[in-house]
């Protein structure tokens, strides 16, 4: 008997170091799982990165580029035609003095033969849009107060001389520019001596790469008026006879005033 209790002991002791093995050999294999599932998704995500960088790589690539077309364009041009990098694209800075005499929106021959290189870089990058920005200084304007009420008038007049050189006189399609007058709102100086007056008063070619467009009809505040537009004949049978024509009167007061 004792030796068949031996056996029997040797079997048990058998049968748990093999079910411990097998428990350990399936945890081995569950964190096998596990780190597969983790390398792809690592790998996955590595992926997207490398496209991510490639891509910003590429933008850079291109800004860049970009960017070399127009400080050869502005050092064609001359005159102090400069580059600047915004937050809102690249900006082509062309001071007062090229384009117009002081106080006026005329441009001046000089000015054309400089916004005719412009058109030609138009012409030769048919992709870019641009809005054209005046600018000006903080100073009031006083020896051509006949012809502006204010900065901005003068700032915008300025943007829309331009406009209308580059699509009427270079045949520049006129969906691809835009035109804003920001008078001395933007100042890239403070106002406080002449010279920085001076830099102040000029004209900015934004390029851009698509016109800026509205969202869609959809998403405007017209859908959320429809519902009060709807309930409002459920009313009328509420509202007292006599109360109309006190509304009527009312209405008249206030246009004639």
């Amino acid at each position: 008997m004792y030796k068949y209790g031996k056996y029997v002991k040797f079997f048990l002791l058998a049968a748990f170091v093999g079910m411990s093995g097998c428990a350990e050999l399936t945890e081995l294999r569950n964190l096998n799982r596990r780190q597969a599932i983790t390398i792809r998704d690592q790998s996955d995500e590595i992926a997207r990165l490398k496209r991510e960088f490639s891509s910003v790589s590429d933008k850079l690539k291109s800004s860049e580029e970009e960017m070399n077309k127009l400080r050869k364009l502005a050092k064609s041009i001359g005159g102090g035609v400069s580059v600047r990098d915004t937050i809102e694209g690249p900006v082509l800075l062309f001071p007062e003095k090229i384009l117009f005499d002081s106080g006026m929106a005329v441009i001046k021959p000089g000015g054309e033969t400089a916004l005719k290189k412009m058109a030609e870089f138009l012409t030769e990058n048919p992709s870019s849009y641009i809005r054209i920005d005046g600018h000006t200084d903080s100073d009031p304007i006083i020896r051509t107060k006949h012809l502006w009420d204010s900065n901005h008038h003068l700032a915008a007049a300025r943007a829309l001389s331009v406009f209308h050189f580059l699509s009427k006189s270079q045949n520049i399609a006129d969906g691809r520019i835009h035109v804003a007058g920001f008078g001395p709102n933007r100042p890239i100086a403070s106002n406080s001596t002449a010279a920085e007056k001076k830099q102040n008063r000029r004209v900015e070619f934004l390029i851009l790469s698509q016109p800026a467009s509205l969202p869609p009809k959809e998403s405007s505040l017209s859908t959320e008026q429809e519902p009060v537009l709807v309930e409002e004949p459920a009313e009328e049978p509420e509202e007292a006879t006599p109360e109309a024509p006190e509304t009527t009167e009312t209405t008249e007061e206030t246009e004639e005033k």
